[in-house]
């Protein structure tokens, strides 16, 4: 009886065209090296900034470069920018970054208003605050001020009701439902199904999250052709406008 040979994975197909071997040849250590040098790129920090202060963090995801710069007095009195220090800074991209750098990518207008970058960045920021509290909004209730209010600081509780404040604003509403959208353009299958997409699941995932619409339509079961994104980008920019008080 003659052995079957066996087929090479993809992944096989891969790290031999990165270690030079043929597929067959690959071993595990040759994948772990692979693995380990692609998580070392991922983290690695531009020779651009200061890598003495900036710690390599894989898990950190993608970055944008830019000098810090200060105001100046120039010669004639007036006020300039200029840049101040050696190296470049990091900041590392949230879904409005990235929504922005693929606009102007393909040439179109700005993705979102200033203020609704402005409110979701808010929203952001309220709500990883308040998670690394440890409390939960519905422990909040009707709680007063006082440093003495569930144990937690004038601080913590003023987060905690403006996010609560911000979430109601989002509501419960649905912001992509299946019902009225053609199978076609759903992309579910049997093993992952369309699913609904919620406002409030929308705007998590985009603003704390740093996810792309695309992504959330994917993870959701949901085609990412150009109309599905452009509905819920429209459902998005409402519910920012909401939550600024539109």
């Amino acid at each position: 009886m003659v052995a079957s040979i066996p087929v090479p994975t993809p992944v096989d197909i891969a790290v031999a065209k990165r270690v030079g071997k043929e597929p067959c040849d690959v071993t595990q250590a040759d994948r772990d090296k692979v693995l380990r040098d692609l998580i070392d790129r991922r983290g690695a920090v531009p020779l651009i900034c200061d890598r003495e202060q900036i710690p390599a963090a894989p898990a950190r995801g993608p970055v944008l470069l830019f000098h810090p710069r200060q105001a100046v007095i120039t010669d004639t009195g007036n006020v300039a920018t200029e840049r101040t220090g050696r190296f470049a800074a990091m900041q590392v991209q949230d879904g409005f970054h990235k929504a922005q750098v693929h606009a102007r990518s393909r040439k179109q207008p700005e993705p979102f208003t200033p203020g609704q970058v402005n409110i979701g960045r808010e929203y952001a920021a309220l709500f990883h605050r308040c998670e690394s509290s440890g409390m939960k909004l519905s422990q909040i209730g009707g709680a007063g001020g006082g440093s003495g209010a569930l144990g937690v600081s004038e601080a913590v509780l003023a987060d905690m009701q403006r996010l609560a404040w911000l979430t109601k604003r989002i509501g419960g509403g649905v912001a992509l439902t299946i019902r009225r959208v053609r199978p076609s353009k759903r992309a579910g299958s049997a093993a992952s199904k369309a699913r609904n997409v919620t406002s409030m699941r929308l705007v998590e995932d985009f603003c704390a999250h740093g996810e792309t619409i695309s992504a959330i339509l994917r993870a959701h079961g949901w085609s990412d052709y150009t109309g599905n994104k452009k509905l819920l980008h429209a459902v998005l920019c409402a519910n920012l406008n909401r939550m600024s008080g539109h």
